[in-house]
């Protein structure tokens, strides 16, 4: 990097880290006070509320991504600006490509972080902070050992070993048990369908029955087992689609199909996931055209003014046009990139206008 690019990516890195901090700050109060009102229910009180927030830093930055990097990038661009640094930078002979290209260098190594992160990272301290709040929630009727769960219903036991893609409870034993408290059937299953979280398709399926003092054993490929689960013992199995990566998104999806169930919610947040980084470069684009125009035409407050109504506007666009697409089935990757698309244009146009 030269000292050009180096002198960019320290005052963005600075607007940037302040801008991140103080939004995952706000959006975490606000989500803490929400949380409040489940203090009380089950064994939750307000440290695993806090305990739950502070697991949410890193994923919720995450989603404020694209939003940070804006409003970042377009306090950084702006001061710079103001002081007339990019002016003395252009009267060196430095382009306004150039200087673009400086800023989004800066956006795509701290992209290739953040990706890296929620592949490995994040997505696991989201599905960890989902799983220990549904546990607290559930009180003392479930257990966690080594991964897997106990879960008691009044006589009936039930271990699952593994839940895989963040949603398909395997390896599941069940036990029923009479009023003496001795088991009388006992159920084991390879893996379950649990898309109807209170009728489960068990798979693989392994029962014993003890009728007198004759144990039978029976195997079936697959038969439906009424749960009675509450739903924040459902919770600890289905973890939110948000909550699982990308890698881990696709291969639930690909199960999914291969069962003939309903993937379009699933293909949604995937696609949401795939073009984030689409999203924070098309957000940097945007606020690019800050850093040029006569330093004192617009000021510094009415320019990040601007990148904040245009980042509000950004995400409930695509949100409404996410929701849209559900309803109306459109495909995902269309709904997805429309906005990254609309967008990337209007700054390429601003861009074009304040270069001429």
């Amino acid at each position: 990097m030269t000292l050009l690019d180096r002198y960019i990516a320290g005052e963005i890195a600075k607007a940037f880290v302040l801008v991140m901090l103080a939004l995952v700050f706000v959006f975490s109060v606000l989500d803490l006070i929400k949380q409040l009102d489940d203090v009380g229910s089950g064994s939750y009180g307000f440290l695993d509320a806090l305990l739950f927030e502070l697991r949410m830093l890193a994923p919720r930055a995450l989603d404020l991504l694209p939003f940070g990097a804006l409003m970042g990038t377009t306090i950084a661009l702006s001061l710079l600006a103001h002081r007339g640094e990019i002016i003395a930078a252009q009267a060196a002979g430095v382009s306004e490509l150039r200087i673009a290209w400086s800023v989004l260098k800066s956006a795509i190594l701290v992209l290739l972080v953040a990706v890296l992160l929620n592949e490995f990272v994040i997505s696991e301290l989201h599905q960890e902070a989902a799983r220990q709040r549904s546990l607290s929630l559930s009180g003392s009727l479930v257990t966690r050992v080594d991964g897997g769960f106990w879960i008691f219903q009044g006589n009936r036991l039930i271990h699952i070993n593994q839940v895989r893609h963040g949603r398909v409870p395997v390896d599941i034993d069940i036990l029923e048990m009479d009023e003496t408290r001795r088991v009388n059937l006992f159920i084991h299953a390879q893996q379950a369908d649990v898309s109807d979280p209170n009728r489960w398709l068990l798979k693989d399926v392994l029962v014993k029955r003890l009728k007198g003092p004759t144990l039978a054993s029976e195997r079936i490929a697959s038969m439906h087992w009424e749960s009675y689960m509450t739903t924040d013992q459902i919770g600890l199995l289905e973890l939110p689609p948000q909550t699982l990566s990308p890698t881990q998104l696709y291969d639930y999806v690909r199960y999914l199909r291969g069962t003939g169930q309903e993937t379009s919610r699933y293909d949604l947040t995937l696609w949401q996931k795939l073009t984030l980084p689409i999203a924070v470069v098309v957000m940097v684009l945007l606020a690019i055209p800050a850093a040029f125009g006569t330093p004192r035409s617009t000021s510094v407050e009415r320019r990040v003014i601007a990148a904040l109504a245009a980042g509000l506007l950004f995400q409930i666009a695509t949100q409404v046009i996410a929701n849209a697409g559900l309803v109306l089935q459109l495909p995902p990757a269309l709904t997805t990139l429309v906005m990254p698309v609309v967008t990337a244009v209007v700054a390429l146009v601003l861009l074009r206008r304040v270069r001429s």
